[in-house]
Formats: structure tokens, C-alpha cells, sequence
């Protein structure tokens, strides 16, 4: 298909997407967002079959703009240069893929590789080591319903049922609607990680024959920095006028208003009340489910554990006989109900900190507008010949219902 067909089918498509999405509001009456929801089948597939034509249009045109700068990439003598060999094993291949992203543009390829390097001295061989530090990875993102958005979404909180009663025989019944207290408004923020090539680093990985250890080891940490500070966001995130994070389900004064108030005592006289206590202020109906669970730092699950009654541990090991154990040597559990362990969950004695999170992560949502993103900028350093690189994606998060949540705060 050439491209001049490619640009009249989509903006064909794109007419008939807008012209039907215009038909369906002026007959429900409904925003076009809910044809997701409140659509009947036909309105579902029509617009599923349109969002796949769109899609393949897309796809294709970015295909033909990447084939067109690898065209132009391979004229290019200097980013053409091989290992003396003239073979390049599979890490070679990966890493010089990359290269090639970084002289092109080609953000497919950074999304592939997801890698990049600061302009500090990185070893490609194995005489020339970097001891690496271990990083907890983040927790939140696996236990928290994950979506993806294509713009702002807005969502309505549930407030009341229709009013169900007993009647006597032919009675009249009164009908009522569902009634929702509000909307939620998920609107993508964007997280950036940005580090700096030097041509020298290019040029030097174009000619070595080991240069996939480098890549993958910038990489691996450009992946780790990101998902820290996401992790970091999804605890304790401020939403607040000057902060752009995502709001943080352990924010001091955030979603959470069910608490288990400590009145400014410290993380470590938690007792096995107030775990109870914690559990049980989360109704029966949201301790149940899949993504029930603990929040909690690993001073907290240290004092959990050296709980005692009298003078033995109430957390016991499987086929203990002592009754009052919060755990029966089950993995992972406390009081019945499994925890993980949040880096960024606070530990320090200040009014409002939260020391602990019990309830239901289905109502903590995250949503991924964009994946990793790359933007190279190879002319606001040109005079130290250095090249920016700015990866970035856009996200947000926010507690849907805080009546599914409770907290232990100071």
C-alpha cells in the first residue's frame, strides 16, 4: 500500500471512528467512554474493530519510517564499523541494535532494550569489574490492579444500590437507580530518567567484541532507578500542587481516613492488637479476594515476629500447639492474611506517618498510559560531545475506595 492510500485509509477510518462514537453519545446519551461498560455488543464491535484498523495503520507507517532510518543508517561509514572479526555473537547483536537506536531515533528499539549509559566509565570486559548493589524492586505495581489508558479516564465511585423491599400482593414498588458519590479522575504523570552518552562510550562499544555486557548492565540499572521511584510514588506520592507523583496509598494524610491510631508511639510497640484491631476494620466483604494483603516495612514485620505471649512467640511455626500464633507457619502471612514488604512504608515517630496498610489492592489502581519512551538530544551537549538521553513514561495511581483500605498511623 503506498503512502499516500496509508494516510487517506486512516484519515477514512479515523472520520468513520469519530462519526460513530458521535452517533452513539446522541442516542444513549452516555459519554463515548462508556461503550466500554454500558455499549450493547454491536457498539463493542465496531469499536474494537476500528481501534484494530487504526492500530495495523499505525503500525505499519511507524515500520516504514524505521526501515527508511536504518536505510540511511547503513550509508553512514562510522556507525557501520564492525569488531575485526566481522562476527558478532548474540550480545554483540543486541548491543549493536541499540547503537543504532541511539543514532536513529528508533524508539521501538529503546523500548526493546529499555537500556542507556551515564558518561561514567563502564567495563566491557571481565578484567574490569562493577560491583553492583542490590535494590529491592518494587512491590505495589504486582499487587495493585494494573490497566492501561489511552487518555485521561475517569471513574465513578459506586455510592448506593437500588432499593430492594418485601411488598404485598399487586403493591406498587417505587424503582430507584444506583447513586455514585463521585469520580475519579486518572490523569498521567510522567517519570523521567535521563543520563549522558559520550561519543567517546559510542564510538568505543561500536569496536569492542564484549559490548553487550555494558549494555546490559546500564540497561539493568536504568530499569531499577525507574522502578524505585515508582515504588517510592505508589507509598508515599503527594498529589499535591507542587509534587507531579501519582498518589501513594501510605501518604501521611492521604486516601486512608479507617486508622488504627498509635497517638505518637513508635513503629515498635505495634502489638498483636492492633493487628487484629487492623484487619477488622477493613469490612468482611473487602477480606476476600486475591490482592488482600499487608503493606508493611521490615521493621514492622521484625516487631510482628518478636510478639510474645508470656514468655513464647505468638508467630509459631506450623504444628505449634500454641493457639494465639498470628501465623500457623504459612509464608508470607500474618494473622491469616499474606504482607509485603514496602521499601519506601515509613518507620519514623511523626504525627500522621503510616506504619501499616491492610485491605484490598484491587481498589489501589495504577494505570500505564504510555510504555518506556526515548528521546535522544544530541545537540544541547554537542560542544563536550556528549549525548542526552531522556527515557520517560507516563502513569498514575490513586485509591479508588478507601473503605476497602485501613492503617496503623503514629
Amino acid at each position: 500500500m503506498s503512502e499516500q492510500n496509508e494516510l487517506h485509509e486512516l484519515q477514512n477510518i479515523t472520520h468513520q471512528y469519530r462519526k460513530s462514537l458521535a452517533a452513539y453519545e446522541a442516542r444513549t446519551g452516555l459519554a463515548p467512554q462508556s461503550v466500554d461498560t454500558r455499549g450493547n455488543g454491536e457498539d463493542k464491535q465496531l469499536f474494537a474493530r476500528m481501534d484494530a484498523d487504526l492500530t495495523a495503520i499505525e503500525l505499519r507507517a511507524q515500520l516504514k519510517a524505521t526501515e527508511a532510518r536504518l536505510a540511511k543508517l547503513e550509508a553512514e561509514p562510522t556507525i557501520r564499523s564492525r569488531p575485526a572479526s566481522g562476527a558478532r555473537n548474540a550480545s554483540d547483536e543486541a548491543a549493536y541494535r541499540w547503537l543504532k537506536a541511539v543514532a536513529t531515533g528508533d524508539t521501538a528499539e529503546f523500548r526493546a532494550l529499555s537500556t542507556s549509559s551515564t558518561n561514567a566509565a563502564i567495563p566491557t570486559d571481565l578484567e574490569r569489574r562493577i560491583v553492583e548493589k542490590k535494590q529491592q524492586m518494587g512491590v505495589i505495581r504486582g499487587m495493585s490492579n494494573v490497566m492501561r489508558i489511552t487518555s485521561d479516564r475517569k471513574v465513578a465511585v459506586e455510592n448506593a444500590l437500588p432499593t430492594s423491599e418485601w411488598i404485598d400482593e399487586a403493591a406498587t414498588q417505587t424503582a430507584t437507580d444506583p447513586t455514585f458519590s463521585a469520580q475519579i479522575v486518572f490523569e498521567p504523570r510522567t517519570l523521567r530518567c535521563s543520563t549522558i552518552l559520550s561519543q567517546q562510550f559510542i564510538e568505543d562499544a561500536i569496536g569492542q567484541g564484549d559490548i553487550g555486557t555494558a549494555m546490559e548492565y546500564v540497561s539493568r540499572k536504568m530499569a531499577m532507578s525507574m522502578s524505585l521511584k515508582e515504588e517510592q510514588a505508589f507509598t508515599v506520592g503527594d498529589t499535591g500542587a507542587t509534587s507531579p507523583e501519582p498518589q501513594g496509598i501510605a501518604f501521611n494524610g492521604g486516601p486512608i481516613t479507617q486508622v488504627i491510631d498509635l497517638a505518637g508511639a513508635a513503629v515498635t510497640t505495634v502489638s498483636a492488637d492492633n493487628i487484629i484491631d487492623l484487619a477488622h476494620t477493613v469490612a468482611p466483604e473487602y477480606r476476600v479476594g486475591p490482592r488482600v494483603s499487608y503493606l508493611i516495612s521490615d521493621v514492622l514485620v521484625k516487631t510482628v515476629r518478636k510478639l510474645k505471649s508470656s514468655s513464647d512467640y505468638i508467630w509459631l511455626p506450623a504444628g505449634a500447639p500454641n493457639t494465639n500464633a498470628l501465623a500457623t507457619g504459612v509464608a508470607g502471612t500474618i494473622y491469616g492474611f499474606p504482607y509485603r514488604v514496602g521499601k519506601y512504608m515509613p518507620t519514623a515517630t511523626a504525627n500522621g506517618n503510616v506504619f501499616a496498610v491492610f485491605g484490598d489492592f484491587d481498589y489501589y489502581e495504577i494505570v500505564d498510559r504510555t510504555g518506556v519512551t526515548a528521546l535522544m538530544d544530541p545537540y544541547s551537549l554537542q560542544d563536550k560531545l556528549q549525548t542526552r538521553l531522556n527515557v520517560f513514561q507516563r502513569l498514575d495511581a490513586k485509591c479508588t475506595l478507601p473503605a476497602a483500605f485501613a492503617a496503623i498511623t503514629c
